[in-house]
């Protein structure tokens, strides 16, 4: 009996286990798959409308002299007085005095060449006369000789007379050459000048072709800007009508006015770009039209060039050009990606010339996986 029990009882628990997993494994709900509900993706978007707009292109540079000269003497001497203004980093008008060498030397040779010239006229003026004799004793032997003797250009003295004549000017000469001398022994300012090197002072002697001075001409400077390659087809080189510049001064903060007149002609070496010239009216503020100090010589610059105006084209912000030059557009609640052809890039802006049309919906949001014909929907007050 006892053994019966240990036998049916294991038996009797199993088949009551089972049962148990039966009823409950019949009883499970079931889990009905459904099909996922399609997304739409919500998107901003910008109306676009063809413009003209000028383009800008922004460029380094340095400021230096449009005009230099190191001033020389032309005679030798010693300095005997200068002008008051002679001061390096002075400003000098045109026309004014800078110094006066030693005349001495020159009112001699002045009077020297004076005393040579009226010997000479009086030595003009004796062989006119023995010219006037040697024709009356030839017309004198003419007449009591039996044989007529032929005025000849020896007889008549003419080659001495030319002579004479060729010493008169010869002394004309020397002595405008003595007083040229002596007026050079005053040097003048030949343009509106700054005073960037003073070599002389009183007391100095000058050798001819020594330098005097280091001068710039104060009217204008030059802007030596680099300028990209792709840039420089939007920058106009036309007397008539250049391309205007504004000049940004890092240590003052201010800015100056200036027009594009030319180019290097050449590309630099080491940055690959091209040089402009930009010319820049009274630097120094000597008229006095504005508040802005002075332009410094070798001071470097930002600069604005403002080039052609870039006709019928559509403004986007940048960040909303896509990969492979693309824009999204939204086109009747799908997306439709557009490959576009730009005409300039400024900034945080691209210009658009072909590719897209007046009103098209150009999307502004991002959407993580963009394909040709996905399901859009506008966000709510988008008017676009």
């Amino acid at each position: 009996m006892k053994l019966s029990m240990k036998i049916i009882l294991p038996i009797c628990l199993i088949l009551l286990g089972l049962a148990g997993w039966s009823y409950f494994n019949s009883s499970e709900p079931k889990m009905k798959r459904k099909p996922p509900k399609k997304q739409t993706m919500i998107v901003k978007t910008i109306s676009l409308k063809p413009g003209d707009y000028q383009s800008s292109i922004h460029a380094m540079g340095i400021v230096i002299p449009n005009r230099e000269v190191v001033l020389k003497s032309k005679l030798m001497g010693e300095v005997v007085s200068i002008s008051p203004d002679f001061l390096k980093g002075a400003v000098m008008e045109k026309g004014e005095m800078l110094l006066q060498l030693d005349t001495s030397d020159y009112k001699i040779g002045v009077q020297k060449a004076q005393s040579a010239l009226d010997k000479a006229i009086s030595g003009l003026a004796i062989e006119k006369g023995s010219q006037f004799i040697a024709k009356e004793e030839l017309k004198l032997i003419n007449e009591v000789s039996e044989e007529e003797i032929k005025a000849t250009d020896l007889a008549l003295r003419k080659p001495q007379l030319m002579q004479a004549n060729a010493l008169v000017q010869s002394a004309r000469a020397d002595l405008e050459k003595a007083k040229l001398n002596l007026a050079r022994t005053k040097v003048f300012i030949p343009f509106n000048s700054l005073i960037l090197e003073k070599h002389v002072n009183v007391g100095s002697l000058v050798n001819t072709q020594g330098s005097l001075a280091a001068l710039v001409d104060v009217d204008t400077y030059q802007v030596e800007a680099q300028v990209p390659l792709d840039r420089l087809g939007a920058i106009v080189i036309n007397k008539s009508s250049p391309c205007k510049a504004i000049i940004h001064s890092n240590y003052s903060h201010h800015s100056w006015q200036g027009e594009v007149v030319r180019t290097t002609g050449k590309v630099a070496d080491k940055s690959r770009m091209a040089g402009v010239i930009i010319l820049v009216s009274d630097p120094l503020n000597l008229k006095k039209q504005n508040n802005n100090p002075q332009l410094l010589l070798g001071d470097h610059v930002d600069i604005q060039i403002f080039g052609k105006t870039i006709k019928n084209v559509f403004s986007i912000p940048r960040s909303i050009l896509r990969d492979d030059n693309t824009v999204w557009v939204y086109n009747a609640g799908v997306l439709e990606i557009k490959k576009i052809s730009l005409a300039w890039k400024q900034g945080k802006t691209v210009y658009i010339n072909s590719g897209i049309n007046p009103g098209d919906k150009v999307i502004t949001s991002d959407i993580p996986v963009a394909v040709n014909g996905m399901t859009l929907q506008l966000a709510a007050g988008d008017g676009s």
